[in-house]
């Protein structure tokens, strides 16, 4: 046995990576297990993984398809591994994530310790002030669902050099979709083809993304170009509308000819554009406007939608689920967002907040017809307000 494999499946390594685990109570994958029934046997399920994974028995489970509704109204295929998967991919993240740090580079903010989206949005800030007014916004069309898996299978077997794990990482990777047969055929084909992408949500992804586009951020960076990537969404800050097409068409190159990606068409109406930073732009969920850093249009677009999904009577959520929904939608993106321009958006979405969940409360009788509910009222329901909590936390 390698020296990785039994660092991989000790027990002390396993209930490591259970602890770091993220764990959504309800959320089970194809073999119908869920975290919670998991946890109840934890102990003798954590012995059964090493015990396999020693023996050579261990076998990844085929994945669970779920189609996620998007802001768009459009699908987003999603791949959920079962939880025993889920354990073995994080026990070996935790043994091998310190072979991918030399291929995070400073340009690149995301899935990474120590960089988050307030860095990234520090570092454009910063360039603009020292005049790269032109922004080149990039997007990468499917990214997560067209990266090319020979490609990454060849990088990591010689690059990371851990050859006991190339067969566990290349069998998570090539794991199908279990349940096809659940879909209709239009539904089917949304999931990505079986020899191709990497999960979304996966354990390994976020490490994998990264890994599968250093040669893009090394390429930008050696030409001088000013990237700051975070996942597969990017803005390049340039001096002039000039050097923004270079950085297109280097950009272009790399990802295409090297990576397989496709880059959208340089446009005005494109998602890949060049945009003066006195005019505005959107990156990460944020409006870049004059100096002013705030919550996207689009972002507000899909808080809006989420709240009204939940308070929704037709999705028949007892009082307290949507409560709890509800509650953990708007912490959620209060603090996401709580410390940029923020007050005019959270209070007129705090609004928004009230009038639905005061429709959700009339249908069910708990209010009059006609009524709003009062603020003391919303703090009986602990039904909390986005610009309470931005005050709060920059309150300390």
């Amino acid at each position: 046995m390698s020296t990785y494999l039994r660092r991989i499946s000790t027990p002390a390594n396993l209930r490591a990576a259970w602890k770091k685990l993220k764990k959504k109570k309800h959320s089970r994958g194809f073999d119908d297990q869920s975290i919670d029934e998991f946890k109840r046997d934890l102990d003798r399920n954590l012995t059964q993984i090493g015990d396999d994974l020693r023996s050579g028995r261990f076998q990844f489970t085929p994945h669970l398809g779920v189609l996620h509704n998007k802001p768009d109204g459009g699908k987003r295929p999603i791949k959920i591994p079962a939880v025993r998967d889920r354990v073995v991919l994080k026990a070996i993240q935790l043994q091998i994530a310190h072979k991918f740090d030399k291929y995070n580079l400073p340009c690149s903010y995301g899935y990474i310790a120590g960089a988050s989206v307030s860095d990234a949005v520090k570092r454009v800030r910063e360039l603009a002030r020292d005049g790269n007014e032109h922004v080149l916004e990039g997007d990468i069309s499917k990214f997560f669902d067209t990266v090319d898996r020979d490609i990454l299978i060849e990088k990591f077997v010689r690059k990371i050099r851990v050859p006991s794990l190339e067969s566990f990482v290349t069998a998570a990777l090539r794991a199908e979709v279990g349940n096809l047969d659940d879909f209709r055929p239009i539904e089917r084909d949304m999931f990505p083809l079986a020899d191709s992408g990497i999960p979304q949500g996966g354990v390994l992804s976020p490490m994998l993304a990264n890994f599968y586009l250093y040669p893009f951020d090394k390429a930008m960076t050696d030409a001088g170009f000013h990237l700051v990537r975070y996942a597969d969404d990017f803005v390049v800050m340039c001096k002039s509308y000039e050097q923004a097409s270079a950085a297109y068409a280097l950009a272009h190159s790399v990802l295409h000819d090297q990576l397989h990606l496709t880059l959208h068409p340089l446009g005005e109406n494109s998602k890949t554009r060049i945009t003066p930073y006195s005019k505005g732009f959107n990156f990460l969920g944020l409006q870049f406007q004059g100096g002013r850093v705030s919550p996207s249009t689009k972002a507000a677009k899909r808080f809006r939608e989420k709240v009204s999904s939940i308070t929704d009577a037709r999705q028949g959520l007892s009082l307290l689920k949507t409560l709890t929904a509800l509650k953990n939608t708007i912490d959620g993106w209060a603090h996401a967002y709580y410390g940029y321009d923020s007050i005019e958006v959270f209070r007129d979405l705090d609004r928004y907040v009230r009038e639905e969940f005061s429709r959700y409360l009339r249908f069910h009788g708990l209010l009059a017809n006609g009524n709003l509910i009062s603020s003391v009222q919303r703090k009986f329901f602990g039904v909390p307000s986005l610009e309470a909590i931005r005050q709060r936390t920059l309150l300390g």
